[in-house]
């Protein structure tokens, strides 16, 4: 039999390695977490601005393509160019004196021919942006120049500016798309494109833009390249002061042959060239401005002996003839 402090001793031993077991099977202490100091929030990803188009937008919608004008054929077949988007390829000409839907000056009533309905105001598209170039979903217009055919409503790839004016500036007389329509611009002559480089001034024009602005539409005058004309003593044989506010350039140095004089309807105006026609209404004169042009220019063209318009006349070089000798 054990003595008491024996048994004491035994039992305190025994408690200690009940101690020290549950010590043992218990979980381990959670560490504390380390705290990591904040980092800068990454700023969100910048959009891409948009391009700002408003003012090559505005310059098209008030262009002279986009004017609405019930005397100038809104009807579905003048649409092919005047607003593609409102073109009708079953649109024909109807018989005459109603060939064109149209708004005549002298009748009140507009006249809707067969063939080719009138299009309203309304509903009238224009020439927009996209007629000549492709547009995004967004509305931004691409680079670039492309035609939308009305016919398909898809784009054909053009190379130059002036390979997209003719899309529309043909003369159509003979073709699929109709007949009596002469609207091809013929650029040519020999100051452009000859005596350009040998008088040593800018580049001559080769483009249609190159002299129009492709949205306002504006053109170049001659004498934003040509400097110095106005001014000049020698140029048209030192009368230049006089006739520059009777004369447009191109009344002498066009070279197509053109007629010349004054605007019509437009008394004391200065001359220009003009074309006149011979419709189902009869004849009609009007401006068309020449784009043939000639360097040399002949000044009996005009100052021939008994013109109409009561002009000195000038030999071709600009002098006045001798009188003829007596007999």
């Amino acid at each position: 039999m054990l003595k008491k402090p024996t048994f004491s001793l035994v039992v305190i031993g025994a408690l200690l390695l009940l101690v020290l077991a549950a010590g043992a099977c218990a979980p381990a202490a959670t560490p504390e977490p380390t705290v990591v100091p904040p980092t800068d929030v990454p700023p969100p990803p910048t959009a891409t601005p948009m391009p700002d188009q408003s003012a090559f937008i505005a310059a098209v919608e008030g262009n002279s393509h986009n004017v609405y004008d019930v005397g100038h054929g809104p009807n579905t077949w003048c649409t092919r160019c005047h607003s593609p988007q409102n073109w009708d390829p079953e649109a024909f000409q109807g018989p005459p004196p109603s060939c064109f839907t149209c708004k005549f000056a002298h009748e009140e009533e507009m006249r809707v021919a067969e063939g080719n309905p009138f299009v309203s105001e309304e509903e009238w598209v224009g020439v927009p942006c996209e007629t000549c170039h492709r547009v995004e979903a967004n509305g931004i217009v691409t680079p670039g120049i492309a035609w939308l055919n009305p016919t398909t409503m898809d784009y054909v790839a053009v190379n130059t500016s002036t390979e997209l004016c003719e899309k529309c500036h043909v003369t159509t007389t003979g073709n699929a798309f109709g007949s009596a329509v002469d609207h091809k611009i013929t650029l040519g002559g020999s100051a452009h494109l000859n005596y350009g480089g040998f008088l040593g001034e800018v580049p001559p024009p080769s483009y249609c833009a190159d002299c129009h602005d492709p949205h306002t539409l504006e053109p170049t005058q001659c004498v934003d390249c040509h400097e110095g004309v106005t001014t000049s003593d020698t140029h048209m044989k030192g009368y230049n002061a006089l006739m520059l506010d009777k004369l447009t350039c191109m009344a002498c140095h066009d070279a197509s042959g053109l007629d010349v004089g004054p605007p019509p309807g437009d008394e004391g105006g200065k001359w220009v060239t003009q074309v006149t026609s011979v419709g189902r209404a009869g004849p009609t004169t009007e401006f068309v401005l020449s784009h043939s042009i000639v360097y040399e220019v002949a000044c009996d063209r005009c100052h021939f002996e008994e013109n109409p318009f009561e002009l000195v006349v000038l030999t071709a070089d600009g002098e006045v003839p001798e009188p003829p000798a007596e007999d």
